[in-house]
């Protein structure tokens, strides 16, 4: 049973370019498109289902939320959509590259090239996520997957 028990929430830092990037990607296909209209109608109706797929996906996979349980890290997605990393499948939290945005090999939910944290796990991908209370949020996460170290003296 998953613990309902929210040790820490915070939400993701999103860059200036994020909403042109997403915005630009759509008009392109609404654009094209329009211009196709002219031309092929399949291929105009083809470009507008793009441009809502895009609209869609991007509304889907963007996070909102990231939240500590006593058990996982719950990325909370659009809509019903969450990826949940299990405690004990973490094995470190660290501060991250800002190129891991771009370019890293595992899960990317970076909405910033600011306040990037690389989860490394033991079982499953890498994950890369962007909350806008770096260091707070970091600590949060690292007492949660080494809570043993809190009680460690000295």
């Amino acid at each position: 049973m998953k613990s309902t028990k929210l040790i820490y929430k915070d939400v993701p830092r999103y860059d200036s370019w994020l909403k042109p990037m997403v915005s630009g990607f759509i008009m392109l296909f609404l654009l094209l498109g329009l211009i196709f209209l002219y031309f092929n109608t399949e291929l105009a109706i083809t470009m507008f289902a793009i441009a809502v797929f895009i609209a869609l996906l991007f509304s889907v996979i963007i996070p909102r939320h990231f939240q500590i349980f006593e058990d996982r890290l719950r990325i909370q997605l659009g809509g019903p959509f969450a990826f949940n990393i299990p405690l004990k499948s973490i094995e470190e939290a660290r501060h991250g590259s800002s190129s891991d945005i771009f370019f890293y090999w595992g899960i990317r939910f970076g909405t910033s090239t600011a306040n990037v944290i690389e989860i490394v796990r033991n079982k499953g991908m890498n994950v890369i996520i962007t909350p806008a209370h770096f260091s707070e949020f970091l600590n949060q996460l690292n007492r949660a997957v080494h809570p043993k170290s809190e009680n460690a003296p000295g």
